[in-house]
């Protein structure tokens, strides 16, 4: 199954893709011949980016956007519960929802290429992983490792992924499609893997108790109050929502993970974040020149000063592209 989306550069899920994701696991599940299932992009250096953003602008009210994170939920954890195996095959960038997409997957594969980077970055944007991130990845890697990733936005490399049990294999990206064809066929005949815990005894007191997971929650809402002042309501809210899910099971934590994305991405704290961040991306494509204004000069010379690592770079790059005397 390739996740390509057409005239776009990364992959969204967009409401129109979340349409036909769905429909395709119906078939897929449906079609005898298919015992497992590789989901891969189709991208060169992005698996899925997260959700589009764009659809957050149209949000007018608490109900549509709880509405928006709950059918997120309900679509992912169509995934989880395919009766066949899902393998993430992870090149590029896993973010946001993309993340919770591939948590809900059976199996994940990430490639040791330098843009392949897994995180959360929700609350960034002053919201929190609405799709079940805040339930998944505690499960996953632990309360203490989960929230340092959601409570920060933090991305991880893949091979401090493979490190927290976020993936299960790291491989170069030339085999990505191989190696996760194999596993899929694997799991289709043995069934799915049982995941060693991670941490040691640290992790089996603080993350597997209810009395270590109560320090650990102090502690992280003791750092979000020392960095936010309080004034910063995300990162509160998916300490809240993991706390719910782990501590009264993850329907009670799917309900209040809604509940609060519905609550902040109508909050002005959100709002205002997402403004800037689609500002800061229409800057970076504005050179500040008007069209027409300006007409380029020619580059007859070029000096470089120094042979350091920077300078030979900038040297090399100039020969294989402009023709000089050298």
């Amino acid at each position: 199954m390739c996740f390509d989306l057409p005239g776009e550069p990364v992959n969204k899920l967009s409401a129109a893709v979340k349409t036909e994701l769905e429909a395709l696991l119906v078939r897929l599940r449906e079609d005898s011949l298919t015992r497992a299932v590789v989901l891969i992009s189709g991208k060169a250096d992005n698996f899925i980016a997260g959700a589009d953003i764009e659809e957050f602008t149209a949000i007018g009210t608490q109900t549509e956007a709880e509405r928006l994170s709950f059918e997120g939920q309900e679509m992912v954890s169509r995934l989880e519960t395919f009766q066949k195996p899902i393998v993430a095959a992870i090149n590029g960038a896993c973010l946001g929802g993309g993340l919770e997409v591939a948590l809900a997957c059976h199996y994940r594969i990430a490639t040791d290429h330098p843009k392949t980077v897994l995180g959360l970055p929700e609350v960034q944007l002053g919201l929190i992983p609405g799709a079940g991130g805040c339930q998944r990845l505690p499960r996953l890697i632990g309360a203490r490792a989960a929230l340092d990733m959601i409570l920060t936005g933090k991305t991880e490399r893949a091979r401090k992924a493979l490190k927290l049990g976020l993936v299960d294999e790291v491989v170069p990206p030339s085999i990505l499609r191989q190696v996760a064809v194999a596993a899929a066929d694997r799991l289709a005949r043995e069934g799915l893997p049982k995941r060693q815990q991670k941490g040691g005894l640290p992790g089996l007191i603080l993350d597997r108790t209810a009395p270590g997971r109560r320090l650990v929650y102090r502690g992280a809402r003791k750092q979000v109050l020392k960095k936010s002042g309080g004034h910063y309501p995300a990162p509160l809210a998916a300490l809240e929502a993991v706390r719910v899910g782990l501590e009264q099971g993850i329907t009670a934590g799917l309900a209040e993970e809604h509940r609060a994305f519905g609550e902040l991405a109508v909050g002005n704290v959100s709002r205002k974040l997402v403004q800037i961040f689609f500002a800061t991306t229409a800057l970076k494509k504005d050179d500040g020149v008007r069209p027409g204004t300006v007409v380029p000069r020619q580059i007859r010379r070029l000096g470089v000063v120094g042979s350091g690592f920077m300078g030979a770079g900038i040297a090399g790059t100039a020969v294989m592209n402009v023709e000089v005397d050298t």
